[in-house]
């Protein structure tokens, strides 16, 4: 792992995040060549743009890429999205956890119980988005033709670099009695503009939202970052990854759970 490619792939990175843009690709020289590296090229890329971590997105399930949410990526329930920042977005809904309490680094691996004491239910709306242009549209059109995204795993790895395809979160209710459900079993009804009900992902190609964040909390405790009261975990989508159009809204109904909307100011 050579520190001066993993820092000039976090700065092009970072100064893309900052400045609201979006670059061409990343140079090949500068392409993570193991997941340490993409991890490493992450970890730099949020130390360069110097926010507070509110949050971490996983890509649905135990051992799978994650990445941050900051704090001025994350808004309120009922939010319109300044454009253009956000106009290149794919919205997913999840059901996550907020925690009420630290989950600090240690050595000691945290049992389910622990976990499940240290947060509360919330549903959410992930914006997913890239750093690089055009790639919310090949994301989507993989999906359309019933194909894997990534397709490569040099795509794989790019990603994770780029805060694992992370572009904020919309937080919406939270639910505090919730360890008699199955999370699994969670329905979405999300309507764009009030008009048809967008797929759901299969069941099956789901997994239980919770061991995903279970992992998650051993797995940034391992890596010496933890979790902290208030930081809210995404586990992986409930539907299918949908664009939110300039000027219109997105309105999804996790069940009797409750309602969250979001919308996408016209430019």
């Amino acid at each position: 792992m050579t520190d001066d490619r993993i820092a000039a792939a976090a700065a092009v990175f970072a100064r893309a995040w900052l400045d609201g843009t979006t670059i061409d690709a990343l140079p090949d020289d500068l392409a993570p060549r193991d997941e340490a590296e993409a991890v490493a090229m992450q970890d730099a890329m949020a130390a360069r743009i110097g926010e507070d971590t509110v949050g971490w997105k996983v890509a649905g399930r135990p051992g799978a890429p994650f990445g941050r949410i900051f704090a001025s990526t994350s808004f309120g329930n009922g939010a319109t999205l300044p454009a253009p920042r956000y106009a290149a977005n794919l919205i997913e809904c999840e059901a996550g956890f907020r925690l009420t309490r630290d989950l600090p680094p240690r050595r000691r691996p945290y049992e389910r119980d622990e976990v499940a004491a240290a947060a509360d239910l919330s549903i959410n709306i992930e914006l997913v988005g890239f750093r690089r242009a055009n790639i919310v549209e090949q994301v989507a059109a993989a999906l359309a033709a019933g194909r894997p995204y990534p397709e490569s795993e040099v795509e794989r790895l790019i990603n994770i670099a780029d805060n694992g395809g992370n572009l904020g979160l919309v937080t919406g209710p939270v639910i505090e009695d919730w360890g008699h459900r199955s999370l699994l079993d969670v329905t979405v009804d999300l309507r764009i503009d009030g008009g048809e009900s967008r797929p759901m992902l299969p069941k099956e190609a789901r997994t239980e939202p919770f061991d995903v964040f279970l992992w998650t909390a051993n797995e940034l405790s391992r890596r010496g970052i933890g979790l902290t009261a208030g930081q809210i975990v995404t586990p992986g989508s409930i539907t299918l990854p949908e664009p939110l159009p300039v000027g219109r809204t997105a309105s999804a109904v996790f069940a009797d759970l409750g309602e969250i909307t979001v919308s996408l100011a016209a430019i």
